[in-house]
């Protein structure tokens, strides 16, 4: 869709090529994105890596329509959300790294809950993900005892939130990798917590960027 591809090109070099399954994973027992279709696209910078979903705002093919029983009378951009994490961090292979892993979890949760929904009513968002492949290394500072690792959703920076799509408004949503003292943070402190680490994100400078080294704010 050229309105996703404008926006992520405005932040750096858009690849031409898109990463895809051979065969969706819906077709495996995944949860169902909007016209099947599910891909990722990659942009540089520098030395900035980002990687965004690609298809959880595409309009409903009719067979998903029907399947999540979606009104032909409102068309619009499927979810009407993508979600998209960046990096300074060196990654060889992108398909396998924890960036990855990132985004491709963030967006089949986003397919099976309307996090969209949440998001309007929080703006900040802090959950947990399981299978992101965090080298061995750094395991202590971002793995919690449940496999899991924190992200926050919805900071605000560089990026737009917000694009116009052809059928509907479509939001991107950044994905923020956090260390296990401020997942804790997050999860005691609710929406204050989350407000209070978006503010001392933001004074540590590259609010968007997640890093491996990157000092944590608590």
């Amino acid at each position: 869709m050229d309105a996703r591809a404008g926006a992520w090109a405005q932040w750096g070099d858009l690849d031409d090529d898109v990463i895809t399954h051979l065969v969706s994973p819906m077709f495996s027992g995944g949860p169902t994105w909007p016209n099947i279709r599910q891909a990722y696209r990659v942009a540089r910078r520098g030395g900035e890596l980002l990687v965004a979903s690609d298809g959880l705002s595409d309009p409903f093919a009719p067979l998903v329509m029907r399947e999540m029983d979606v009104d032909p009378e409102e068309p619009s951009n499927g979810f009407g959300y993508e979600f998209y994490a960046t990096t300074a961090d060196p990654i060889d292979r992108i398909p396998g790294s924890w960036l990855f892993d990132l985004v491709w979890q963030v967006s089949q949760l986003g397919a099976l809950q309307d996090l969209g929904g949440t998001l309007d009513r929080l703006t900040l968002v802090s959950t947990e993900l399981y299978d992101v492949r965090i080298p061995r290394p750094y395991t202590d500072r971002f793995v919690n005892v449940h496999r899991r690792v924190g992200v926050l959703l919805g900071l605000a920076g560089t990026v737009p939130t917000r694009i116009a799509g052809p059928l509907s408004p479509i939001r991107l949503v950044s994905v923020k990798l956090l260390t296990l003292p401020e997942l804790e943070y997050a999860v005691r402190n609710g929406s204050e917590g989350r407000r209070e680490l978006r503010r001392r994100l933001t004074a540590q400078g590259s609010l968007l960027t997640s890093g491996l080294d990157r000092p944590s704010v608590v």
